[in-house]
């Protein structure tokens, strides 16, 4: 099971939430800016460690909202 968490650049996370749909939620009711998503897992994951990157999601001042999923080896 997974967790991701939401921050701004260089601080604390804002919010965690649970399932991967959630993202976007969470940063649509967040101010514009560039945020980082880091998936934690109680498990390890594929590369052995239990957390990593997941991506990068922007709010733009019209409120959209853009997810950039990292590629992850297979």
């Amino acid at each position: 099971m997974s967790n991701y968490n939401i921050s701004r650049n260089g601080q604390e996370p804002i919010v965690d939430v649970d399932q991967v749909q959630a993202i976007e939620p969470a940063i649509r009711s967040s101010e514009p800016g560039r945020y980082h998503v880091g998936e934690i897992s109680t498990d390890p994951l594929p590369s052995g460690h239990t957390s990593r990157r997941w991506g990068v999601g922007t709010k733009r001042p019209d409120g959209s909202v853009e997810l950039e999923h990292d590629p992850w080896p297979q």
